[in-house]
């Protein structure tokens, strides 16, 4: 299907000029030099292809250097709507920073952005994606095919399980599991 965003770039602001974005990157223990350089934004009140932003971290999504989606995070973990949005008649169905992967090394993949962005805070994992949530399309699995070796480290939840299971039958022989214990309290 056709993917377009249709909205007005200058309703954004950079993420690091909110105090409110600051506050909940802290929290969430990401860098604040990645989320500069992955383009984080801030959304007080705007829509993209109708669908409402309002107080959202915004994490642009880029395919072929083209934006592709936008995924938008509510700051206020009590506040109305859902947790993560995404624009209508956009796509998630790639891997994250696709045009940036070195598909001849290792490439680490968690479930969500929020993760990721912690991964990435150590260099080691710099080469590393989301599958945004915890199904795996058929096209991401192309995607993943290409992979030197993909490492998936996985939500100790329902959800990241049935992910594993998911990868384990999808035939393809590049792919390894990562399981952080549950007695692990860092991340």
């Amino acid at each position: 299907k056709t993917v377009y965003l249709n909205y007005d770039p200058n309703s954004f602001v950079p993420a690091l000029s909110s105090d409110r974005c600051i506050d909940y990157l802290k929290r969430r223990g990401i860098n604040l030099e990645l989320a500069e350089k992955a383009g984080f934004l801030y959304a007080e009140d705007t829509s993209i292809n109708t669908t409402k932003f309002n107080d959202r971290l915004c994490i642009p999504v880029y395919e072929r250097k083209r934006l592709v989606s936008m995924e938008g995070r509510r700051l206020n973990p009590d506040g109305l709507g859902p947790k993560v949005l995404y624009p209508k008649n956009t796509s998630v169905d790639l891997l994250y920073d696709i045009d940036n992967l070195d598909f001849d090394c290792d490439v680490f993949a968690v479930e969500g952005l929020m993760d990721l962005f912690v991964l990435r805070s150590c260099s080691f994992f710099s080469n590393s994606t989301s599958i945004f949530g915890a199904n795996v399309t058929k096209r991401q699995l192309e995607q993943i095919s290409k992979c030197k070796r993909f490492i998936y480290i996985y939500d100790l939840d329902d959800a990241g399980k049935k992910t594993v299971e998911q990868l384990r039958n999808s035939g393809l022989d590049n792919l390894y599991i990562l399981r952080i214990p549950s007695s692990y309290k860092g991340v």
